[in-house]
Formats: structure tokens, C-alpha cells, sequence
């Protein structure tokens, strides 16, 4: 017993043991338990993402649509004055996205459109036309709006709005408008335009933005079948029309009836598109219409009288209100004087507070034929006549039995703006060649002289201080009437007004403010000068087509006046304007280094020599290899440069063909071929040049120019880019002549060189890679050796 209890005894078997799991295995029901779970995880994650991103989109696209309405709202048309929160969120939602490439037009001045746009991204110029050429007269960018009355008017476009960079614009079309709007909100949004059409009026432009919108409220909408009568000439004004849509016609019997302040060569006949509008002269001093208004279509018009102009006033303001309408008017009768047509706000401003309000009786005398002119006169009311007679001959009958003036007489005046005796603005000696006499009672405005004289006269020494236009070229008289066709300009800060490249026809002068002119040197802008007020730019263009020799940057606000080559052709006589071709021509030739440095007279007697070519398409200028008798500099169009049959390079206007040739009758280096419908060039020989000398003075005058082509040819070395004239001149002084006698050899290939040449007359041969006459230059290479000026 002992020994059992000591576990010596017999063996029992033990229990069974449970196998231990190997770590890392799985069965394969825990695996598919494992990808079960980590499939839903994977889902809520991907779910989660998913609304995480809707979130995100949704909020981007609040976002834009916020931005986007924030935009629409600052379209007065589509403001919160005129529509509801709902109401622009609904046309938020009906803004259509365009991208436009740079430079593309979205909009075209004078054609008609149906959309609005809003800039979301980049940036516009707004382009006008002026005598014919595009002018930039403002920017725009993000969050700017053009177009607008397009969305409810078939109004042309007033302005090209051209892409300056890459741009995202918004579109609304009238057609959402009108399916989105409310009539009640559409007619909101109509007088709310009408307001900007109002812009155009001189009547109503200087009324505050209240009564503006009070008006345009009041306005009278009528229709109008084709071909009816609207109005006849002789009728007297009692509303202002505007065309709300369709077209109306304005006519005058005789062009004798044209008021004075009709441009000169116009029609008689006006055609007027919605927007325009008539009776606005005649209503403020019930005058005639003056036309015979019919429609030409289909018309609607809205109207008002100037009666319910002020009642949509309160009464305490209608004074004040009349007063403000009258001296805009007064503006814009005074406006059609041509000496102040163009005349900058400033100076006009000033002018206009010189003109006094003058009445005279039936039958009174304003002036006479052969009478000193102390005053400029424009009418506002009543019938005035020009009558060629002296003051005793006027009338057949004395007192109360006065009939109208026999002799010579125009038709009477009546239109309000109609102006007599501005000749005493530019000639202070004027005399009347008529006898002004008034037909009923009459008022007219009175403008001294000497308020304009201030204004014209300094404008006038402005103009005298270009070459073209000193008083060594034109009169006095020449002056003042090109003073009359300034036109002033308001140039931002950091607006080009011209660019280096660029070919223009206008000059300008600066009144006020500050510029940068501008070149560009190996690929860098240079300040090279700096112009202010006085200072003139781009005389050049007036008179030839050629690429500006600078860009012009205004650094300040700048405040300009411009005169274009349109300007001057349409004032003065050929004679007067082939003189100043040749003072041009002396400009010109400020670039062409073989005539660079003459005496100014020389140069004038040079240009008076050039000869004008005219090529046609394909015809040769310069033969390759036949001998250079004439230099030629290219005034319009383009020419192809080739040699041995390959084209080099395409020539603008304002390069010159042949010009060190023609020193020494050298062969032609390259064929020039006009490439351009019609190519245009002044040409002259040497022989020409030295003819222009006088007695005694032809040696003299070979002499300067062999100095100059030495000049020219110092200036083709490497080292003298960019150096002064002065440098050149010290440079050249230290050149001696050397003759080198066929088959002698200049200098040898690794040998030391010990001077650079330039080659004046003959030819040279590079051995070694025929560097002289196989170079794709336009110009063969006349220096040899320069490395060894470092």
C-alpha cells in the first residue's frame, strides 16, 4: 500500500492532450470571416470618401455659385433693386461657362447680340473705333460685366471686348430671362437699361442715378407701322423719342438745310436702331425737328415731354433739376463748335464758364458783312438768317412792314446748336462775310474769344514744337485748324500707348502726367527716356507706314491729345503736305547711319530729291550681283531678301536696300523682291545726294559722306553695340586707310592678329569656310579680325 501511495506501482494511461494551434495559420472559414469584415470596413471607408467628396463638390459648387451670384449681382440690371434672392438664384443657375484663347473677340463693336458676359477668370481690353481704328479705352477683369443691355435690347454693340490673356466668362442669354423672369421684373430690369441709354443723352447725362430711374420710369411707350410719319421737319418739338425697337429714318429735303455743325460730305440721311433718339435739341427751346422722321420698320418708341421730365420731380427740386439739364445742354451746343469738339474736359470746363446767355429783339442785327468778329454765337432759340448784304440793304420796308432780307440769303436757322462767326477763334483779325440778323426773338449763346485763345493758343505751341508742324512749315492759321482736330485721350497708369514694332498713323502730345519710353535691348525693356507735359511721341506715323521705333508707357494717370495722319491729310494742302514728307523723311533718316549725321538743311535737300517707286507683287527691287545705283528706303508694304536662290529674311517698312552699296556702286549682295500687293519706296543715287550741294560745296558734302559710311562701318563691329555717338566718333579717328592690292593677303590663320579691318570698297576672300559671301546675312560682313579688340 505504502508503494502505491509513492506512485511506484502499476502505470495508469494519462488523459488525451489537445493539439496546440500553429501560429499564423487560419481555417478557411476565418478567412472568409476576415475578408467579410475587412469588405465592410472597406465599404463604410469607401462610402465615407464618397460622401466626404460629394461634400467637398457640393461645397465647391456652392461655393461658385455663390461667387457666381455675387457676380450677377453686380449687374445693376440683375441687382437685388430689382430682383428677388430667388430670382437670381434661379439665373445663377442659368449662367452658361465659356473659355476664349487669347485675343479672341467676344463681342464685336455694332453688332447686334442677345447676351450678357461676367468675367470669371483672366482678363479683356474694351476696344472702340475712332476715324476708323481701334482704340483700347479701358480693361476688364474678374468679376466685370459687358453686354448687358444685349439681354433685353437689339441695341449694336458699342465696343469689341477682345481677350487678353486666357478667359472663363459666364453667359446669360435673353431668352433665360425671359423664361425665368417675371413681366413685372423684365420691366423693372427695362427701365433700369433704359437708365444707361440715358448715358448717350446729353439732355439727361449729367441727372443724378434717382432721377435717371424716375424718368426712364415715366417714359411713354408708342408703336409705329412701317412707313408711318413720326414727325415732319417743320414740326414743332414737343418729345424726346427713343427707339425701343426697330429701325427709323431721318431725312432732310435739301442738304442746304443741314445745320452747321453737320460734318462735312455726311448724308443727309440718318438711320436710327434701338437706342437712338430724336427731339432732344428742340425740346428744351421748342425748335422745329428739323428732319422728316418716318419709320423704317416695324417701330416702338418711348417718349417724354419736358414737362414730365420735371414732374417726375419733387417740387422743391425741379429748379435745381432744369438748371442742370440747361448747362448740359449748353455743353453740348457749344460742343459742336469744331475748335471745342475734341478740346480736353478740362480746358472746355473752363471755357464753358466764359459763355454767356444773350437775347436779342426781332429784326436786331447780331452782326454785319465786313464788321470786326469779337464773338462766337450759337443758338438756342428762335430763327436767325445769314444774309449776304450790308446792314443798310437788309430789309425792303422800314419798322413794322419789315419783310424777310432781299439778295443772297441762306435758308433761315433754327436748330439749337447751329453756330456763326467761329472764325475769330483762330484768326483775331476775322470779319463776317455775312449779315447775321435775328428773325423772331431769339437767345444765343455768347463766347468770347480769348477764353478759346488761352486753350488754342497753348495747344497750338505745343504742336509748333514738332519739326513737322513748326512755323518753318505751316502758318499760324495751318496750326489753329489742326489744333481744332486734337483729340484727347486718358491713359491709365501702366497703359501703352504705343509699342516698339508697331505701325500707327496718330502723334501724340502729353498735357498732363508722365511717361516711359521704352526699347528693347538684347531681349530686355530699357527706359530710355522719360517724356512729360509738352513732350511728343510718334510724328513719324502721320506721315508713313513704318514700325514704332519705341514703346511708350504712361507711369502716372496721362492725360494726351493725338493727331492723325486722317487729321492732317483732310486740312492742309498737298503742297504743305509734301513738305512735311520731306521734314519726315529727315527723321528717317536719323536710322540710316550714311545720312545720320548731315546738317538738318542737307537732309531736308536730300528728301526733296527721293524719288517715290511703286512695285508690284514679284517685281525686283535689287538684283543679286548687278552694280548698286540707288538706295532704296521701303515706305510701304514688305520685301523678301534672297541669295543664290535662298530666301534670308522678310523686310518691314523703314528698311533701307542698298544703301552701302550705293557709296561705291558695288555689286548687289542679294536680290530684293517685293513680297506685298503693292510695295512703296523712296530711292535716291549717289549721284542725286551730291547734286544737292551747292556751288563749291560738293567736295565738302563727298567728304562728310565718306565720313559717314566710315561711321556706318565702324558700327557694324561687335564691340560698338550700344556705344555713343561720341565713342564711334573717337573710335573712327583712330582708323587709318589702308590699300590692299589684289591676290596680297591680309593676314593668315593663326598668326597674331594685330588689327580689326573694314572693308570700304572691293571684295575679300575668307578662305576657310567662305565666312564673306555664304553668311545667311541680308548685309555681307565688312569686318574681319575684330576678336582682337576683346
Amino acid at each position: 500500500a505504502g508503494e502505491d501511495a509513492t506512485g511506484y506501482g502499476a502505470l495508469q494511461p494519462s488523459p488525451p492532450k489537445t493539439p496546440r494551434p500553429i501560429r499564423g495559420l487560419r481555417t478557411l472559414g476565418q478567412l472568409n470571416a476576415t475578408i467579410e469584415t475587412d469588405a465592410q470596413r472597406h465599404m463604410v471607408r469607401a462610402t465615407h470618401m464618397d460622401n466626404t467628396r460629394t461634400h467637398i463638390t457640393d461645397m465647391v459648387a456652392n461655393m461658385r455659385q455663390e461667387l457666381r451670384g455675387q457676380f450677377l449681382g453686380k449687374v445693376p440690371l440683375l441687382s437685388r433693386n430689382v430682383l428677388s434672392e430667388q430670382e437670381q438664384l434661379r439665373l445663377v443657375g442659368k449662367l452658361r461657362p465659356w473659355t476664349f484663347s487669347s485675343g479672341h473677340k467676344i463681342i464685336v463693336e455694332g453688332e447686334i447680340g442677345d447676351k450678357l458676359y461676367i468675367i470669371e477668370r483672366g482678363t479683356c481690353e474694351v476696344i472702340k473705333t475712332v476715324n476708323g481704328r481701334g482704340i483700347c479705352v479701358g480693361q476688364l477683369t474678374k468679376g466685370a460685366f459687358f453686354g448687358e443691355i444685349a439681354a433685353l435690347y437689339d441695341m449694336p454693340r458699342t465696343a469689341t471686348v477682345r481677350t487678353t490673356s486666357d478667359v472663363t466668362a459666364l453667359s446669360l442669354a435673353r431668352s433665360d430671362l425671359m423664361q425665368t423672369i417675371g413681366e413685372q421684373e423684365l420691366e423693372s430690369m427695362r427701365v433700369i437699361a433704359r437708365t444707361q441709354v440715358f448715358s448717350s443723352i446729353p439732355l439727361f447725362s449729367a441727372l443724378n442715378s434717382d432721377q435717371k430711374v424716375r424718368i426712364a420710369g415715366a417714359l411713354k411707350k408708342q408703336k409705329w407701322r412701317q412707313n408711318a410719319i413720326i414727325t415732319g421737319e417743320n414740326h414743332i418739338t414737343s418729345r424726346l423719342y427713343i427707339v425701343e425697337h426697330g429701325h427709323v429714318l431721318m431725312e432732310v429735303k435739301s442738304k442746304e438745310l443741314l445745320p452747321s455743325f453737320w460734318p462735312v460730305g455726311a448724308q443727309p440721311t440718318i438711320t436710327l436702331s434701338p437706342g437712338g433718339f430724336f427731339g432732344m435739341r428742340g425740346l428744351l427751346y421748342g425748335a422745329p425737328v428739323g428732319f422728316n422722321i418716318t419709320a423704317a420698320t416695324d417701330v416702338q418708341t418711348l417718349s417724354i415731354s419736358f414737362e414730365e421730365v420735371l414732374e417726375t420731380s419733387p417740387p422743391e427740386d425741379r429748379a435745381a433739376m432744369e438748371a442742370t439739364m440747361r448747362k448740359a445742354m449748353q455743353g453740348y451746343l457749344l460742343r459742336q463748335i469744331p475748335q471745342l469738339k475734341q478740346m480736353a474736359e478740362e480746358h472746355f470746363q473752363n471755357v464753358l464758364a466764359h459763355a454767356q446767355e444773350v437775347s436779342f429783339k426781332k429784326w436786331s442785327v447780331i452782326f454785319s458783312k465786313g464788321e470786326r468778329i469779337d464773338s462766337v454765337y450759337v443758338l438756342e432759340k428762335g430763327m436767325v438768317l445769314e444774309h449776304d448784304g450790308e446792314r443798310v440793304a437788309m430789309c425792303e420796308l422800314p419798322g413794322e412792314e419789315k419783310g424777310l432780307p432781299v439778295g443772297n440769303s441762306k435758308p433761315p436757322r433754327v436748330t439749337p446748336g447751329e453756330f456763326f462767326g467761329v472764325g475769330c477763334l483762330t484768326d483775331k483779325g476775322a470779319r463776317a462775310n455775312y449779315t447775321l440778323v435775328a428773325l423772331t426773338d431769339v437767345t444765343m449763346l455768347r463766347l468770347p474769344p480769348g477764353a478759346v485763345w488761352s486753350v488754342l493758343q497753348a495747344e497750338r505751341q505745343h504742336i509748333a514744337r514738332i519739326p513737322l508742324l513748326s512755323q518753318e512749315v505751316l502758318g499760324k492759321a495751318d496750326q489753329y485748324m489742326l489744333v481744332g482736330k486734337l483729340k484727347a485721350w486718358n491713359f491709365p497708369a501702366g497703359k501703352f500707348i504705343i509699342q516698339e514694332g508697331e505701325v500707327g498713323d496718330m502723334l501724340y502730345v502729353i498735357e498732363k502726367g508722365v511717361c516711359d519710353a521704352i526699347k528693347e535691348i538684347d531681349g530686355k525693356e530699357v527706359v530710355v527716356s522719360q517724356l512729360k507735359k509738352g513732350a511728343f511721341f510718334g510724328e513719324l506715323a502721320v506721315m508713313y507706314d513704318m514700325p514704332r521705333t519705341a514703346t511708350v508707357r504712361a507711369t502716372t494717370d496721362v492725360v494726351a491729345v493725338s493727331l492723325s495722319r486722317e487729321d492732317i491729310y483732310s486740312t492742309l494742302s498737298p503742297e504743305k503736305i509734301q513738305k512735311m514728307r520731306c521734314i519726315a523723311c529727315t527723321q528717317v533718316f536719323q536710322q540710316i547711319p550714311l545720312l545720320k549725321t548731315l546738317e538738318t538743311s542737307v537732309k531736308i535737300k536730300i528728301a526733296e530729291k527721293l524719288r517715290s517707286d511703286v512695285y508690284k507683287q514679284g517685281d525686283k527691287i535689287q538684283v543679286e550681283g548687278e552694280p548698286t545705283h540707288r538706295f532704296h528706303i521701303v515706305e510701304k508694304g514688305e520685301v523678301i531678301l534672297s541669295r543664290k536662290g535662298r530666301e534670308l529674311c522678310k523686310k518691314h517698312p523703314g528698311y533701307t536696300v542698298g544703301e552701302l552699296g550705293n557709296m561705291h556702286k558695288e555689286s548687289a549682295h542679294f536680290t530684293c523682291v517685293a513680297c506685298s500687293k503693292e510695295v512703296k519706296t523712296l530711292s535716291i543715287s549717289m549721284e542725286e545726294i551730291l547734286e544737292t550741294a551747292g556751288t563749291g560745296e560738293r567736295p565738302a558734302l563727298e567728304r562728310t559722306l565718306a565720313s559717314c559710311f566710315r561711321r556706318a562701318l565702324v558700327m557694324q563691329l561687335p564691340q560698338m553695340k550700344g556705344k555713343s555717338d561720341e565713342y564711334i566718333s573717337a573710335v573712327l579717328n583712330h582708323a587709318e586707310p589702308v590699300t590692299i592690292v589684289q591676290g596680297d593677303i591680309l593676314f593668315e590663320k593663326d598668326r597674331p592678329l594685330e588689327a580689326a579691318y573694314l572693308l570700304e570698297r572691293g571684295e575679300l576672300h575668307v578662305a576657310e569656310g567662305e565666312r564673306f559671301m555664304d553668311v545667311d546675312l541680308p548685309e555681307p560682313e565688312r569686318h574681319f579680325g575684330a576678336e582682337c579688340l576683346g
